[in-house]
C-alpha cells in the first residue's frame, strides 16, 4: 500500500489543497510560530533486490536505524551498544511492511540489479521505549517548521529556488528532510515576497531584509544560502539559519551536490532536536490554568496534557473557579515542555517560577 503524506509535511508541493492551506495560514496575523506536524516518523523506506527473507532481515535493521535517528533527533543512536543489540531482532518493533517496483538499481558486486522499495511500519511505542531504555530522547511528530530562502546560480542564471521547481537540489532537500523529520516550507514567492526581498538580497546574505520578509508565514527556523558551481566542478555553498532570533553562518565546498545539501539538513535537524528533543530524564510541575469554563473544556485540557510526549502521567490536584491546578509526572527538562506546548498554541503561558516547576497558564483553544 502506498502511504499518503500531508503536504504541509514535506517541501515542494503544489497541489492546489496545499496552496490553500497556506494561503488560510497566511491570513491569520497570528504572533506565534507554528509547529508542523510531521506524518510517517515511524515509517522506513529502504531499497533491496528481492523480497527474499535474507533482504528483508537487513532492510528491517537499516529501517529501525532510520527509523531510531528520526525520532530521537541526532545519529548518536549509532554508538549504543543496546541498539546495535536491538537491530539484530528488527522485527520485535515492526508490525507491517510491503514491496513497492521502481525504476532504481542497487549494484550488487559487479553487477547492477533492479531494485524494490521495502516500506516497513515501525510500533511508534516499542520504538519509544528502546529509546528511552538507551537513554535517548523521543522527538514528537510537532516539530519547528523551517522556511527556505535558497538563491541558485546555475546555466539558467540566478534565481530564488521554489517548491515547484524540479531538480536534484530540491529532491535531495526533500529526501533528507524526510529522513530525519524536519518540516521545511519554500516561500510562496508571490507579489508580497517580491516586493519584500529580492534575490540579490538572499544572495548577499542580508539577513535582517530576509527575517523581515519571513515574518509574515510565522515559522520557527529560517534557512537561507546561496550555491553555485565553480569552473572545475566544485559546489560552493554559504548557509545562514535562524533558531530563536539568532543566526548562525557556515560554508561547504563539495564535489558531491548531495553530500552538500544533506550536511546542512543534517546540522539544522541535530540543532533543533536538541532544543526541542526530550531526554529520558523525570521530573514533576504543576500547571495551573484558567479560563476553563465548563466540563467540555476541562475534558479537552485533560486529554490535551496527556497527549503530550513529555507527560506520563497527570492528575488534578485543586479546582477553584475557572482554573485547575494539575501535577504532571514527566520525562526531560521543564523548559522543553514550556517550549513543546508554544508550538501547540493551545495555551498561553503567563508567569513561571524560577525553578519552573510551578506553572499557570491561559487555556486559549
Amino acid at each position: 500500500m502506498i502511504s499518503t503524506r500531508r503536504k504541509i509535511a514535506v517541501i515542494g508541493r503544489s497541489s492546489p489543497v496545499f496552496r490553500l492551506f497556506v494561503f488560510v495560514f497566511l491570513c491569520f496575523e497570528a504572533e506565534f510560530a507554528w509547529s508542523l506536524p510531521v506524518e510517517d516518523l515511524y515509517m522506513a523506506e529502504v531499497l533491496v533486490v528481492s523480497e527474499e527473507e535474507r533482504q528483508l532481515v537487513r532492510g528491517a535493521r537499516a529501517g529501525l536505524l532510520q527509523v531510531l535517528v528520526r525520532v530521537s533527533g541526532g545519529r548518536e543512536v549509532e554508538n549504543s551498544s543496546l541498539i546495535a543489540a536491538s537491530l539484530r531482532k528488527p522485527e520485535v518493533y515492526y508490525y507491517q511492511y510491503s514491496y513497492e517496483s521502481t525504476d532504481k538499481t542497487l549494484q550488487i558486486g559487479d553487477e547492477v540489479v533492479p531494485a524494490q522499495l521495502l516500506r516497513i511500519h515501525f510500533e511508534p511505542s516499542a520504538v519509544a521505549k528502546l529509546l528511552r531504555r538507551a537513554g535517548f530522547p523521543v522527538w514528537g511528530s510537532n516539530r519547528p517548521g523551517v522556511l527556505l530562502w535558497i538563491a541558485l546560480s546555475d546555466d539558467d542564471g540566478r534565481r530564488i529556488l521554489s517548491g515547484d521547481e524540479v531538480s536534484e537540489i530540491t529532491k535531495t532537500l526533500q529526501d533528507q528532510a524526510r529522513l530525519r523529520g524536519l518540516p521545511l516550507l519554500f516561500p510562496l514567492l508571490d507579489l508580497e515576497d517580491s516586493a519584500s526581498l529580492s534575490t540579490a538580497e538572499v544572495w548577499g546574505a542580508f539577513l535582517g531584509r530576509i527575517a523581515d520578509a519571513s515574518g509574515r508565514y510565522n515559522l520557527d527556523c529560517i534557512l537561507t544560502g546561496r550555491i553555485q558551481k565553480d569552473s572545475v566542478g566544485r559546489w560552493n555553498a554559504n548557509w545562514s539559519y535562524q533558531i530563536d532570533k539568532e543566526w548562525r553562518v557556515t560554508d561547504s565546498v563539495t564535489f558531491a551536490e548531495d553530500k552538500m545539501i544533506r550536511s546542512i539538513v543534517d546540522r539544522l535537524a541535530n540543532e533543533l532536536a536538541e532544543r526541542y528533543a526530550i531526554d529520558s530524564s523525570h521530573s514533576h510541575v504543576t500547571i495551573r490554568i484558567e479560563s476553563i469554563d465548563n466540563l467540555e473544556e476541562y475534558s479537552s485540557v485533560s486529554n490535551y496534557l496527556e497527549s503530550l510526549g513529555p507527560v506520563l502521567d497527570s492528575s488534578v490536584v485543586q479546582v477553584e473557579g475557572d482554573e485547575i491546578e494539575f501535577k504532571l509526572d514527566t520525562e526531560g527538562q521543564n523548559e522543553q515542555l514550556i517550549e513543546l506546548i508554544q508550538l501547540d498554541e493551545k495555551m498561553v503561558l503567563l508567569s513561571a517560577d524560577e525553578e519552573m516547576e510551578l506553572l499557570h497558564y491561559r487555556w486559549v483553544n
